[in-house]
This record gives C-alpha cells, sequence and structure tokens, in this order.
C-alpha cells in the first residue's frame, strides 16, 4: 500500500521540478526558440501532473472522504487546458507563421480561448461537483493573457500576463499545483512586474503618462 501511494506522489513531485526548473530556463535565456521550448515543457509538465491527480490519485475533501479516487472538475479543467496550451506553444514553435503577424497571432489567441472556454464547460458536467467556482479561473487568466497577446501595446500586454499570473496561481493554491503556481509567479507575474519597473511602466490610474527607459550607469 505504501508502494502505490508513493508513486504517484513521487511522479508529482518530479512533474512539478520539471515544470519549475522549465521556468526558470524560460526566463534566462534570451533565444525566443528556446524560451518557448522551456515554455512548452512547463505547460506539458503542468497537463501530466493534472491528469495525475485526476485519473490516478484523486483529492478528496470533508464531503467526499469516503470515496477512494475523487475526479474532481477543477483538475479536469486543468488538465484540458494545459493541454490545449502546450499543443498551441508546439504548434506555433514548429509553424512560426502562426505567430509571425498581428492578424494571426490573434487567431491564434481566439481560438486557443474558444478551446480553453469549451474545456471548461466541458469539466463542469463530469465527476464530483458539478460547478465550481475555482474551474472558471483558468479561462479567466487564459483570456487576459490572450488579450495581451493579440495587442501590439506592450504596457497593456505587460499588465495582462501580470493578471493572468496571479489569477492562475490562485488556481494552482486550490488545486495544489506547487509547479504552476512558480511557473505563473516567476516566469509569468514576476517577469512581467520585472519588466513593468524596468521600462518604468505608467500606472493604471495615469493611462497618459509615458514610460521613460531606464537609466543606463556608467
Amino acid at each position: 500500500m505504501t508502494a502505490i501511494w508513493f508513486a504517484p506522489l513521487a511522479l508529482t513531485i518530479a512533474l512539478q521540478l520539471v515544470t519549475a526548473g522549465a521556468s526558470i530556463g524560460r526566463i534566462s535565456t534570451s533565444n525566443d526558440i528556446t524560451s518557448r521550448g522551456c515554455n512548452a515543457l512547463a505547460l506539458g509538465a503542468i497537463a501530466a501532473d493534472f491528469a495525475v491527480k485526476y485519473f490516478w490519485t484523486g483529492r478528496a475533501d470533508d464531503v467526499t472522504v469516503q470515496i477512494v479516487v475523487t475526479h474532481r472538475a477543477d483538475d479536469l479543467t486543468g488538465l484540458l487546458i494545459f493541454a490545449v496550451l502546450t499543443l498551441r506553444t508546439l504548434l506555433i514553435l514548429c509553424i512560426g507563421s502562426l505567430y509571425g503577424s498581428l492578424l494571426a497571432r490573434r487567431t491564434t489567441c481566439a481560438v486557443a480561448f474558444a478551446i480553453c472556454v469549451a474545456c471548461t464547460i466541458a469539466a463542469q458536467n463530469i465527476g464530483v461537483y458539478a460547478f465550481r467556482m475555482t474551474t472558471l479561473l483558468p479561462a479567466i487568466g487564459i483570456g487576459l493573457g490572450c488579450l495581451g497577446e493579440a495587442s501590439d501595446d506592450t504596457v497593456l500586454r505587460r499588465r495582462c500576463i501580470l493578471a493572468m499570473g496571479c489569477i492562475l496561481a490562485v488556481f494552482a493554491f486550490e488545486t495544489s499545483a506547487w509547479g504552476l503556481m512558480f511557473k505563473n509567479l516567476l516566469s509569468d507575474a514576476g517577469a512581467s512586474g520585472y519588466n513593468m519597473v524596468k521600462y518604468r511602466d505608467p500606472p493604471p490610474w495615469a493611462p497618459f503618462s509615458r514610460g521613460q527607459p531606464p537609466q543606463k550607469v556608467g
């Protein structure tokens, strides 16, 4: 029994470590292809982590403590959405034209968001808990992320990615997806916040002020 319990735990820890390592690699490189490849690896590991939770271990609470494996809607939502995001990232990595122009970028963002919304709706009708507010967080976060990616305004893009990272971090906390939380707080929210300070983005309450480039020392 101990071995059966230890196997999924070890796999979950390994997947979360892969996510963390890939997230660090994503922001550590200046090469776009390498960065996107690290992002695809992190997203794939997150999807696999949710698959382990949904199909293998489950997560019970006071209502479902007597159930051996609890197939929760939020785990299924995470599995479907991050599988979609992994596939999207791999397609962009293999087919550069999907992200080569503003129209192409907006089209891929719209399609990805529509599929994520469909996955969220489908997950509500499967498993325990027909509806949970937690399952709406990924669709909201991805929607903000797609809004930022589809924009030519770099200030708006950084704000949207920052908001996406914070929202998905809440979802990660609620689902015990610590690798996802690390990715959101470091390579999404953290990197966006750093760039907002670096490039002196104007605050939201002063939209007509202009950010200034960082001062060069020496």
